[in-house]
This record gives structure tokens, sequence and C-alpha cells, in this order.
């Protein structure tokens, strides 16, 4: 994608698993390194590059009645996941760690 920032809501919606991160964030690096670790496939979009902070934030709040201002933005299986945080507590709380599904914060 060009660095026209056009990504829309819309468009951020059709991804099942998302990873929102931002250069020199040493929390979206480890979030994404314990996804690797899991073998999850996910898409990584920079805020600047791909979408902008307002995109992301209105996003966020639209799928999970949440307002965020931090990266990483986490989404796993169409559910709102959290930040590098909630994505630990997350992989704790999975029996089958392949399985998203009856996830609840």
């Amino acid at each position: 994608m060009s660095n026209d920032q056009s990504l829309t809501i819309e468009q951020l919606s059709e991804y099942q698993n998302v990873v929102i991160t931002q250069p020199n964030c040493p929390y979206c690096v480890k979030a994404k390194a314990l996804l690797d670790q899991q073998g999850t496939e996910y898409t990584t979009l920079v805020l600047g590059q791909e979408l902008t902070k307002t995109v992301m934030v209105d996003f966020i709040q639209h799928r999970a009645n949440v307002n965020v201002r931090t990266v990483p933005q986490i989404i796993l299986n169409g559910h709102y996941i959290g930040g590098h945080d909630d994505l630990v507590a997350f992989l704790e709380r999975q029996v089958d760690n392949t399985s998203f599904d009856d996830f609840e914060l």
C-alpha cells in the first residue's frame, strides 16, 4: 500500500488476524514474536504507513467499544484482544493455543 494512509475502517474490518504497530515499538516486536511462536499467521499494519492513528482509534472503538492510544493493537480470528499484555494473558488462558473461539475479556 502506498503512503497515502488510505486504509479505511471498512477495509480494516476485513482482516481476521492483524497486529497494528508503529516503528521502534518494543511491545509490538514482543507481541509479534509471541504470535510467531504460536504459529499464528497475521497481517502487520504500521501506523503512518497503512493507516492513520485516527482510523485505528475509531476502528477499535467501533469493534470493541474501547478507547485506545497505544500500540500494538491485536485482533485474532476477528476478536479484539488488546495490546501486548492482553495477548500474553489471552495465550496463557488458552487450552488449545490454535483455537480463539470462546475468548472473553
